[in-house]
């Protein structure tokens, strides 16, 4: 199937499929509030056929996914962590949530049943990750993550979105895999010395997308500005769908950047450095809230 999502704005994204399938989860009997813009809708739709795509699902269960079936939801997300090798955030986020489930005992007996297999063997996975992470050394897979990811943002892989998305995007890469699992797992010591580092270098990769110094401001409509092409919408509505999490109040930049149909925050500043965004933007998306609950 044509698969201008995953194929397009998403071919360089490894948080899609993270982030889609925590979504699946944590959307059993937990139905999305009806705020959800129309275009949002679309594209929300449309990733869902391109990924269940992948995995070969009878079509029946496409419906079931986007509807009230939690067994299909449930069956597609243990098919694709199987598939995809979600990270340590990603597996204790469904774990936490499929354990809450089954306490809850809403749910048939059977179906309950299957949450908490599930979550165990979700949980399972978590701690081998842990195990891994912490033999190897923390700040080894912190620093070749960055570097993966900094490589694909100077090769120009995420040049589709505006000069502060580039940075969002990146960050988002960063959070949602190795490099989010050493912060979230490290001691406080080692988690500030990460972030610093990846404020001075997100710092100077935004100011050089504009010619300019970390230090130097600029009106927010430069950092926000679109690039025109024919797969602008995609880009916007990635772009939106991976900034689902961000509110006005809380996340006022993360706001302005991600969700470009909606006017700009109040808590957007006007005039602004590109280390003044970064440094905004790590304080709204690398907190131990966001660390621990990604949705």
């Amino acid at each position: 199937m044509n698969r201008q999502l995953l194929e397009g704005p998403g071919r360089h994204l490894e948080s899609i499929h993270p982030k889609f399938i925590v979504e699946l989860v944590l959307g059993i009997d937990n139905p999305r509030p009806g705020s959800v813009v129309p275009q949002q809708q679309l594209f929300r739709e449309q990733l869902l056929k391109e990924v269940v795509s992948q995995v070969q699902l009878t079509p029946w269960a496409v419906s079931g996914t986007s509807g009230d079936n939690p067994a299909i939801r449930l069956r597609l997300a243990e098919k694709l962590a199987g598939m995809f090798d979600p990270g340590h955030l990603a597996l204790t986020r469904m774990s936490q949530y499929l354990f809450s489930l089954q306490e809850k005992g809403r749910a048939p007996a059977e179906l309950r049943e299957q949450y908490g297999a599930v979550a165990g063997l979700f949980l399972q996975r978590a701690g081998h990750k842990q195990r891994a992470l912490s033999q190897r050394g923390l700040m080894v897979y912190a620093g070749e993550h960055s570097d993966e990811v900094f490589t694909r943002w100077h090769a120009g892989s995420y040049d589709g979105w505006s000069l502060a998305g580039r940075c969002f995007i990146a960050l988002e890469e960063l959070r949602w895999g190795a490099f989010g699992d050493a912060c979230r797992l490290a001691n406080s010591e080692v988690r500030t010395l990460l972030k610093e580092n990846l404020l001075t270098m997100a710092s100077q990769y935004l100011a050089e997308s504009i010619s300019a110094s970390p230090e130097t401001r600029h009106f927010y409509h430069q950092w926000l500005a679109s690039p025109t092409s024919a797969s602008l919408m995609d880009y916007r509505e990635m772009l939106g769908w991976q900034g689902s999490w961000c509110s006005a109040e809380k996340h006022p930049v993360s706001w302005s950047i991600t969700q470009t149909w909606q006017t700009i925050a109040l808590g957007m500043p006007r005039l602004c450095s590109a280390k003044r965004l970064v440094a905004a933007m790590l304080e709204e998306m690398f907190t131990d809230d966001m660390l621990a609950a990604p949705l």
